[in-house]
């Protein structure tokens, strides 16, 4: 068998997402939904070696804090179907990729679950053959979705809204944005988090994250688990024709469930000139080639028409007018059903 781990790892891994090699753990770092590793190789097996953290995240009063830990999948090629899925367990396991015919054989390891919700580092590969350098695909449409729980799948593989939240039932893979660019055939890659609001609200509702926060940054909450500074994102480096973002769900909460319209109209007025900033943000980090596609949807659209003014205001002051809106069509409650507490 022949074992590669560490740096050897990294001509053979072409990385999804914002995956980060680590020299104090050996290993590479892909924490963010559907980031993971485009694998090639020759012979009949091939195992990953994953060090993988669970973390605790508070649910509501009253409710036991548990530890999650994160789920991955193997998808054979872009396909949609997965081939292998496993749930983490804790320190360093090995776990099997693939085993079949003799040949060569490419295959994507992908991170199903999100990344507050467990890390996951990818330390070596085993095969009875030997790893090849992945090809490079031809210049494919290259999309980054950035979003709240929508976008991570939260639940979305549960039977039903009343049933508890856990990492087994939720999957990237089968998210609006996988499935998106599975038809578009393009490349992509997942900034989300459950729960995040674009920007942190005039009077916080609730203590949650915000995507300004987090969105120039590799991995903010990777590098944090490891009491490390966290490192920006080389955005230069890796171009993106399209950013997607669904925010705006969460930033409603502030609104709902303030103490009177003054307040709520306070609020409301906050989140544009934030939603503003987080437009320009991105813009201004991914240049000006970069579409920019403001969604909303599929479970709240209170604030889509501040979004649409916000644009348009945008488009207007500044002459740019590659930053588009568009409204997700909301859940078929006649054929979709809910998942884990009332998702997509």
């Amino acid at each position: 068998m022949a074992v590669y781990a560490g740096e050897q790892l990294l001509p053979f891994t072409k990385s999804h997402g914002r995956t980060w090699f680590d020299p104090q753990t050996g290993g590479i770092w892909f924490n963010w939904t559907c980031s993971g590793f485009t694998l090639a190789f020759t012979g009949k097996t091939l195992r990953a070696r994953v060090m993988a953290f669970g973390d605790q995240v508070p649910g509501p009063p009253g409710v036991p804090v548990l530890t999650d830990y994160p789920c991955l999948g193997v998808a054979v090629q872009d396909g949609e179907a997965l081939s292998a899925r496993f749930a983490c367990g804790g320190g360093p396991q090995w776990y099997p990729l693939f085993s079949g015919e003799e040949g060569s054989h490419t295959l994507r390891l992908v991170k199903l679950s999100e990344n507050m919700r467990g890390k996951t580092c990818l330390l070596a590969l085993e095969t009875d053959g030997e790893l090849l350098a992945p090809q490079e695909a031809d210049k494919r449409l290259s999309i980054e979705f950035v979003g709240d729980s929508i976008t991570c799948g939260y639940g979305n593989e549960a039977p039903g809204p009343e049933a508890p939240f856990q990492t087994a039932e939720e999957n990237g893979w089968m998210t609006y944005g996988a499935l998106a660019a599975r038809e578009l055939e393009a490349e992509f890659s997942m900034v989300s988090v459950s729960g995040i609001a674009a920007a942190r609200a005039k009077h916080p509702f609730l203590p949650s994250p915000q995507m300004e926060e987090v969105y120039p940054f590799t991995d903010r909450y990777g590098y944090e688990r490891l009491e490390l500074e966290p490192l920006p994102w080389d955005f230069a480096a890796h171009p993106k024709d399209l950013v997607v973002i669904n925010l705006g769900t969460n930033d409603v909460n502030p609104i709902r469930f303030a103490k009177d319209t003054a307040a709520a109209d306070q609020e409301e007025a906050w989140f544009v000139e934030r939603y503003r900033a987080f437009v320009e943000k991105v813009r201004r980090l991914n240049g000006p080639d970069t579409a920019i596609l403001c969604v909303l949807g599929p479970m709240d659209y209170y604030l889509y028409d501040k979004i649409q003014q916000t644009v348009a205001a945008y488009q207007k002051d500044t002459g740019d007018q590659r930053v588009f809106c568009l409204k997700l069509i909301g859940i078929n409650l006649m054929e979709e059903g809910f998942g884990s507490a009332a998702h997509p």
